[in-house]
């Protein structure tokens, strides 16, 4: 069985309609969180928090960040990793290792610990933890579940 960790660039690129990889990403999030798939999705805590601050800036709207937050917590098969000491410095060395930002240390520690591959748009996460962690995007996300 495959499970994914997915990053929030994937969920607000699935809200946002105009960007680019948008129809990518709501395909892979409709086919992970379909009623018939199987795929078990590792999420970090700061999934939330990004999700909900992310959609309140881009459509200037509290109460829409708020819920697009709450409809992601409530996704089926999807098991909320919190941030403990011990994946803050898993996080912690990975991102000093490879540079990368503090959120996309967090999503990388948290595939690495799951053995799940990590689903991002991010082109600089991707490329820079490969070696550690497999990693993909939305829309070879897509063709891999499809096999």
């Amino acid at each position: 069985m495959i499970s994914l960790t997915i990053d929030a660039s994937v969920f607000i690129s699935a809200f946002k309609p105009s960007e680019p990889d948008s129809e990518a990403s709501q395909a892979l999030l409709e086919t992970v969180f379909g009623g018939e798939s199987e795929v078990w999705v590792f999420s970090p805590t700061l999934l939330i928090v990004e999700v909900a601050a992310s959609i309140a800036r881009i459509l200037d709207d509290e109460d829409k960040g708020l819920a697009a937050a709450s409809a992601v917590q409530t996704l089926p098969r999807q098991v909320f990793i919190p941030l403990t000491e011990a994946v803050a410095e898993n996080a912690s060395v990975l991102g000093t290792r490879y540079r990368l930002r503090g959120a996309d240390a967090v999503y990388a520690a948290v595939a690495a610990q799951h053995g799940s591959l990590l689903v991002s748009l991010d082109k600089q996460q991707l490329d820079r933890v490969r070696g550690t962690v497999k990693t993909v995007t939305p829309k070879e996300g897509i063709r891999l579940l499809q096999e």
